[in-house]
C-alpha cells in the first residue's frame, strides 16, 4: 500500500460517518501521511501512517488534548484509554489491531458519552 491508497481508503471510511465534517490532508510524502477528520472546531481525529514502516496512529483530539487513541509501532498495537489517555494499555483489548472503521466506531461512542453528538 502507498500513501495515495491509504488516503483514498481513509477518505472513503470517513465518508461513512456523519460526524466527520471535513477531511484534511495535513502532510503527505511517498511513505507517510497525516490526515485530520474534523468533527467540530475543537474536535478532530488525527491519523498518521508510515506505510513503509507500518506505523499507524489514530487519535481523537478535543481542545488540543488527546482524548483517546490507538497506535501501532510496526509490530504491536496499544491503546490510550478514554479514561486515562496518557497511559498505554497493552492488555489483550489494548493490543487488538483495529482498522480505521473500527476506531471511528469507538470514537462515535466516546463522542456520544461526551455529549458531542
Amino acid at each position: 500500500m502507498n500513501t495515495d491508497d491509504f488516503e483514498g481508503e481513509a477518505r472513503h471510511s470517513a465518508a461513512e460517518w456523519a460526524f466527520v465534517q471535513l477531511v484534511e490532508t495535513v502532510d503527505k510524502t511517498d511513505h507517510a501521511i497525516k490526515l485530520r477528520l474534523h468533527i467540530n472546531p475543537e474536535c478532530f481525529v488525527q491519523i498518521y501512517a508510515n506505510v513503509q514502516k507500518e506505523l499507524y496512529s489514530y487519535t481523537l483530539v478535543l481542545n488540543r488534548s488527546r482524548l483517546y487513541g490507538r497506535d501501532c509501532d510496526g509490530k504491536s498495537w496499544h491503546r490510550h484509554p478514554y479514561d486515562d489517555p496518557e497511559s498505554h494499555d497493552k492488555s489483550l483489548e489494548g493490543r487488538k489491531a483495529v482498522t480505521l472503521e473500527q476506531f471511528l466506531a469507538e470514537v462515535q461512542q466516546i463522542l456520544q458519552a461526551e455529549g458531542l453528538l
